[in-house]
């Protein structure tokens, strides 16, 4: 509240006065008893602080009248916004909130995105562990097609490999089927759902039947662990964390298609690989089959690197020296049995 003099000799009439950023807005009766309401633009305005009223006393340049208002806070906001305007924008108390909440909110969406980058690649490896071993399947055999593997099956080679492995006698609940893929690529890899790839490059480097039951007991773990679909999952994340979540699977198998030549160099971690490693071991060690087989599979790759360079096994499975080193560890004084039907199976694969 305040008092208004319309002229300089006129009596004062009380007024109802609000103050804001850009302008002073106020109402008060004429002597007729009509309401009057003014606003001031606030770049006209010139207030001084009346000593002898104690009050502030308040002009505007395109008018007579003037405002009194009691106490020293009305010339001290007046002040203060009429300095606020003559800054430059971006120092201005407003555009000094705006950014920092322009940080704020930018803040927020870096959390979110950090978030989102670290925990749904997490969630789907996560919920690969929730999907059928039928459905797992039908995502390895889409991968497989889209690999277009079939032409190049050496299916002599094919069939001789997986009587190997159902002579070995490994319980799972997955179908495993081994396809040999001829070609000069030293390499093997593991699918969702069953599927071991084999290159003829990779088994020309075995010479002992207990090397290559060393490498499909380890491509086994990476199948039976599901290895392959939760390191896949991660990778792949974003891409396929809505439709894992949905249980829409067809839209994550299409994918998984489009994505295929990636399961040929599959990064697992080392976590992932030392299990594949142990737990194959094991299978060897249960079967009294010369886990050897382990360390020589891993020695012959390790020296072909001096002829043909880092064989793509190698390359998605890497840490060879260390592997050997834990290998020899857990393999020391292992009982070994000649098996004669793997070993006539191998002899018969090498003719």
């Amino acid at each position: 509240m305040g008092s208004y003099y319309d002229s300089f000799n006129a009596e004062p009439a009380e007024a109802s006065i609000l103050a804001a950023e850009n302008y002073i807005a106020f109402a008060w009766r004429n002597a007729d008893g009509e309401t009057k309401k003014v606003n001031w633009d606030m770049d006209g305005i010139t207030a001084v602080m009346d000593n002898s009223l104690r009050a502030t006393k308040i002009t505007y340049s395109k008018e007579q009248g003037r405002l009194i208002i009691s106490g020293k806070q009305a010339v001290d906001f007046i002040l203060e916004m009429q300095a606020e305007k003559r800054k430059p924008w971006h120092k201005k108390n407003k555009a000094k909130e705006w950014l920092r909440n322009l940080c704020i909110f930018l803040g927020f969406i870096g959390i979110l995105t950090t978030a989102y980058f670290l925990m749904v690649p997490w969630l789907s490896e996560k919920l690969a562990s929730s999907v059928s071993v039928k459905t797992e399947a039908q995502f390895g055999d889409a991968v497989y097609d889209a690999l277009s593997l079939s032409h190049q099956e050496d299916q002599a080679a094919s069939v001789i490999v997986n009587d190997f492995f159902k002579q070995m006698e490994v319980p799972s609940s997955y179908n495993i089927q081994v396809t040999v893929v001829k070609g000069d690529v030293v390499n093997a890899f593991a699918l969702p759902g069953g599927r071991i790839v084999v290159y003829t490059a990779l088994l020309d480097q075995l010479t002992t039947y207990p090397e290559l039951a060393a490498l499909l007991a380890h491509e086994f773990t990476h199948v039976n662990n599901r290895h392959s679909t939760k390191s896949v999952f991660r990778r792949l994340g974003s891409k396929v964390f809505l439709s894992l979540l949905l249980g829409n699977f067809g839209n994550v198998t299409a994918v998984l298609a489009d994505q295929a030549d990636k399961f040929k160099s599959l990064t697992y971690s080392r976590r992932l690989e030392k299990e594949a490693d142990m737990e194959g071991l094991s299978l060897l060690k249960e079967r009294q089959i010369d886990p050897h087989g382990f360390t020589g599979l891993f020695q012959h790759l390790k020296a072909s690197t001096l002829t043909s360079g880092i064989p793509e096994f190698l390359q998605s499975h890497p840490d060879i020296d260390k592997r050997i080193e834990y290998i020899k560890e857990a393999s020391a004084n292992s009982p070994v049995k000649d098996n004669l039907e793997l070993k006539a199976i191998f002899e018969k694969l090498k003719q």
